[in-house]
């Protein structure tokens, strides 16, 4: 594994893009829900049930992204970018970083959100949420989806809580939570570059100890929780490049954690880690979008 600090930008390309950035985010000028061709393409060779699991139609506009014009009878342009949102967020938190990456080479056809969960802190405070088996089954099935629509392996950037979640979807396996569950085969023949961005990997610096169900011993973000146990036992499955983007000023995942003593968003074995990014939780994933549209087009 190579670490790397973020490399140097050009200050005044820096400010003109997070303004940007940050005006997306309030405003979320791009359309949301599924394109009419890809929810036909979902009905039509999964079923009804897949496209409403899916484009999470009950949240309205935040729920879901992604289609644009493609038939799903060849493959798209580019690779598919699949985002994976953090813990009490939706697909709708990702806005900025969607419309960021519409106005840099990628299309409607290309960007794709999910929600998983409830999509609100305010129907599910951020201490119930822990990593439950439908939430792996339903990003499991949104990958396979949208790499069989797009006729080619697909790009993820898993944010937070997203990313441990969206690792064991293509790790496979048994759901740590429901051992009756065989999720199937790990997918990484599925994803071309992952990349994980203030990810909850190791575990979160608020789960000193397993009190509560964000922080389960069972699939929460304890750092000796089975379902983190089971993710980092094996390497080299999240995809053909690995990178993680963390750093030091953290204010929800954190840089290291008790008891373990060990980085919460480093991945074992990653091609690069950057691990000095600025600013807290949030800041780190609008701050860093250059950094992984770099590491996108480098492959």
């Amino acid at each position: 594994m190579c670490r790397k600090d973020l490399p140097p930008k050009n200050s005044s390309n820096m400010v003109s893009r997070h303004t940007i950035l940050l005006l997306f985010l309030v405003m979320g000028l791009a359309s949301a829900d599924f394109s009419a061709s890809f929810k036909n393409f979902i009905i039509d060779n999964y079923s009804q049930q897949m496209y409403d699991d899916l484009a999470r139609n009950d949240l309205g506009a935040v729920g879901s992204y992604g289609g644009g014009t493609h038939d799903g009878n060849g493959p798209t342009s580019r690779r598919a970018v699949i985002l994976v949102h953090g813990t009490t967020n939706n697909a709708g938190n990702f806005f900025g970083q969607r419309n960021a990456l519409l106005t840099n080479g990628w299309s409607e056809e290309t960007v794709y959100g999910t929600t998983y969960g409830s999509g609100s802190a305010e129907i599910t405070p951020a201490t119930d949420v822990s990593m439950e088996c439908e939430f792996v089954q339903q990003m499991r099935n949104f990958i396979k989806v949208v790499a069989d629509f797009t006729k080619q392996k697909v790009d993820i950037i898993g944010y937070s809580l997203g990313s441990p979640i969206v690792r064991k979807a293509i790790l496979g396996g048994n759901c740590v939570d429901d051992e009756n569950v065989d999720l199937g085969g790990p997918l990484t023949d599925s994803v071309e570059t992952y990349i994980s961005v203030a990810g909850a990997n190791k575990a979160s610096y608020l789960c000193v100890l397993p009190i509560t169900n964000a922080c389960s011993s069972v699939n929460g973000l304890f750092c000796l929780s089975s379902f983190l146990k089971n993710i980092n036992s094996e390497q080299r499955y999240e995809g053909s490049h690995i990178y993680s983007i963390y750093g030091i000023q953290d204010d929800k995942v954190g840089f290291t954690n008790l008891p373990c003593l060990s980085r919460n968003s480093r991945i074992n074995n990653s091609d690069q880690e950057f691990s000095n990014a600025t600013g807290n939780h949030d800041a780190i994933l609008s701050g860093t979008i250059d950094l992984q549209m770099n590491l996108l087009n480098a492959h």
